[in-house]
């Protein structure tokens, strides 16, 4: 197989596209046309049907692209091993990561990798959990640090760092928050049944923390009433203080919260804070000191919680 034919085929499928693929590629679509028909003939098979605005892959095209990304997954892991023996390491990496907790991370740990690694870079992509898994198993990403449900889970590889449980948060000044914390210590256990006719503040639909907490409400048997959906799970806490709604919210949000007051729940929901990579993808050594960093973050975080 040519390599750069390879590359051509696997952008024209990643964009579903042949005009918008050769852009990508900087080269003309009558080129890139040429070296799809020119392989399809050597096949003999199409692998694409073709329409005005979207090209989907063939029988065949599924067969070639899943091999084609196997012989680039080989030929980028041999590279970065022989960096490795050198002792070059990998010059670059892409990293992906949600914001909020993955920024604060980054900036924590960046300068302390640069002075392990000086000749190494890293390209940071704030992402979503979803595209980000998506991105690693197309072989466009090098390394994600996801927040995900152990449901929502990708056929891909993860490094665990930690499990963070969920709590139900609501207003110090809430009736059933009173009576309560009256009686008992830190995080006592709240039926979320109680909170059935009370608004909430959820993460916005198609969110890896929307999944948890849709999840949350299934397992309590309601559907709760939605004020509002946001995309900064940062803000939540902001919107319960104020006293106008209930959330649910992971344990890293439940920092310094005045106003709110923190419930543990029956079956003690929680998510994954890992790591993940493409299968068969080798993890160079910047790529092992990164993860190892970051694992000595969280640790001190939740030792100072």
């Amino acid at each position: 197989m040519d390599l750069k034919q390879i590359e051509y085929i696997l952008k024209i499928a990643e964009e579903k596209n042949v005009s918008r693929a050769a852009m990508k590629l900087f080269i003309s679509q009558s080129a890139l046309n040429q070296q799809l028909l020119k392989l399809e003939k050597e096949l003999g098979a199409p692998l694409f049907y073709r329409t005005r605005h979207n090209w989907e892959l063939t029988e065949i095209g599924e067969l070639y692209v899943q091999g084609a990304r196997e012989i680039m997954l080989t030929k980028k892991n041999t590279y970065h091993r022989i960096a490795d023996v050198l002792d070059r390491s990998q010059r670059s990496f892409s990293l992906g990561m949600p914001g909020g907790r993955g920024i604060a991370m980054f900036t924590s740990i960046y300068p302390r990798f640069l002075q392990m690694h000086p000749n190494v870079s890293i390209s940071p992509l704030e992402i979503g959990s979803y595209d980000m898994q998506n991105m690693i198993a197309n072989g466009n990403l090098n390394l994600g640090f996801i927040t995900i449900g152990p449901r929502e889970k990708a056929n891909i590889n993860y490094i665990h760092i930690c499990s963070e449980e969920f709590y139900a948060a609501l207003p110090s000044s809430h009736p059933i928050a009173r009576s309560i914390k009256s009686r008992e210590k830190e995080y006592p256990q709240l039926d979320l049944r109680l909170l059935k006719d009370e608004s909430f503040v959820l993460m916005y639909q198609k969110s890896s923390c929307r999944a948890v907490t849709d999840s949350i409400f299934q397992e309590a048997g309601f559907s709760p009433n939605i004020l509002f959906e946001t995309s900064s799970a940062a803000g939540i806490p902001s919107f319960v203080s104020s006293g106008i709604c209930c959330a649910i919210i992971p344990k890293c949000y439940t920092k310094n919260m005045d106003g709110i007051s923190l419930f543990s729940l029956p079956s003690h929901p929680y998510w994954d804070l890992d790591f993940c990579y493409a299968r068969q993808s080798y993890v160079s050594q910047p790529l092992k000191t990164f993860i190892e960093l970051s694992k000595d973050y969280w640790k001190s975080y939740y030792q100072d919680q």
